[in-house]
C-alpha cells in the first residue's frame, strides 16, 4: 500500500512541523532518521492517526484517511517499548488486538503471526521469561496478526545489545521478504537505515533535509546537516567476480595510516550492503 503525506503540519507549544509532504511507495522499506526532537515519531503517529494535525492530509493508496480513527486505518504499529502485557502469555498478547476488534479465526491468525516471526511453540510462554529480541518479535507478531496494510516501527531495536541488534536487523529483512508489507522504520541510527532501507528520509528540527536511496544519501548529501550525519561512513566501489562457481565483490579502498608498521582493519561483517 502506498502512503502519501500532503502538507502535514503539527504544532506543539515549543516546536512546530510545517508542510511536510512525501510519498512512501507500496511494498517499500522506508526509514525516517534524525536526531531526537527532529519529528520522526511525530510523523509515524500522524500516519497511524494518533497525532492531531493542524493541517494537511494523509492518503493510504488513493483513500483520504485524515479523518479516519487509528483503529480503522489498518496500520500495524510497534512502539519503542514493546508494550507487552506481563500478565498475559505470548498467545494472549498477540491475540489482544484481534479480540478488541472482534476478529474471526483469532487462533489461526495468532499462530500464523508467530510462525512469521519464528516463534512457533511459544504460545504459552510467559513474556517475562523472553529475551529482548523475543519480546520485540512478539510485539511485531501482535502488529501483523491483524494483517495490516502497513507496518510502522518506532525504534524497534532500541535497548538491544549490539549482537542482538544485528540479529534483529536480519530478522526485519526476512520479515519484509516474507510479508511484502510496506514498512516504515523510525530510527536515530543511520546504520540501521542504511542496512534495511530502499529509501531514507533525513529529518532535522521538524523539516525534511533530504529524501533518497541509501546510496544517494551517503554519496550526494544535499545539506551540511546530512553531510555531518553520514560523515563516519564510506562507500566503496567494487567489481563482481566469480570464483569456484560463487559470486563475490572485490574492492579496494584507502584509509589514513596511524603510526608505522603493520596495520589491521576491522570490518564488521554484518555492517555492509551491496548496491547494484
Amino acid at each position: 500500500m502506498k502512503v502519501l503525506l500532503e502538507n502535514v503540519s503539527v504544532k506543539f507549544p515549543a516546536w512546530n512541523m510545517d508542510n511536510i509532504s512525501f510519498e512512501i511507495p507500496s511494498g517499500s522499506f522506508t526509514s525516517i532518521v534524525g536526531p531526537s526532537g527532529s519529528g520522526k515519531t511525530t510523523i509515524l503517529r500522524c500516519i497511524c492517526g494518533l497525532q492531531e494535525m493542524v493541517s494537511g492530509k494523509i492518503f493510504f493508496s488513493e483513500k483520504d484517511v485524515t479523518q479516519i480513527p487509528p483503529e480503522k486505518r489498518n496500520a500495524g504499529v510497534v512502539f519503542q517499548g514493546d508494550s507487552l502485557f506481563s500478565h498475559l502469555n505470548v498467545f494472549e498478547n498477540v491475540a489482544f488486538g484481534l479480540e478488541m476488534k472482534k476478529s474471526e479465526k483469532i487462533s489461526q491468525k495468532v499462530v500464523a503471526a508467530l510462525k512469521t516471526v519464528n516463534l512457533e511453540g511459544f504460545e504459552k510462554r510467559n513474556v517475562e521469561t523472553l529475551s529482548g529480541g523475543e519480546r520485540k518479535r512478539v510485539a511485531i507478531a501482535r502488529a501483523i496478526a491483524s494483517e495490516p496494510d502497513i507496518l510502522l516501527l518506532d525504534e524497534p531495536l532500541n535497548g538491544l545489545d549490539a549482537a542482538l541488534k544485528e540479529k534483529m536487523k536480519f530478522f526485519l529483512n526476512e520479515l519484509r521478504e516474507k510479508t511484502s508489507l510496506t514498512m516504515v522504520l523510525v530510527t536515530h541510527d543511520i546504520d540501521e537505515a542504511f542496512f534495511l532501507s530502499d529509501r531514507i528520509i533525513v529529518m532535522n528540527s521538524g523539516k525534511i533535509e533530504q529524501i533518497g536511496s541509501p546510496i544517494e544519501i551517503f554519496s550526494t548529501p544535499k545539506s551540511d546537516f546530512v553531510r555531518e550525519f553520514v560523515k563516519d561512513y564510506i562507500l566503496v566501489e567494487g567489481a563482481e567476480k566469480t570464483r569456484n562457481g560463487k559470486k563475490f565483490v572485490e574492492a579496494k579502498f584507502s584509509l589514513p595510516a596511524k603510526g608505522k608498521g603493520k596495520h589491521f582493519i576491522s570490518l564488521k561483517k554484518t555492517n555492509y550492503r551491496l548496491f547494484h
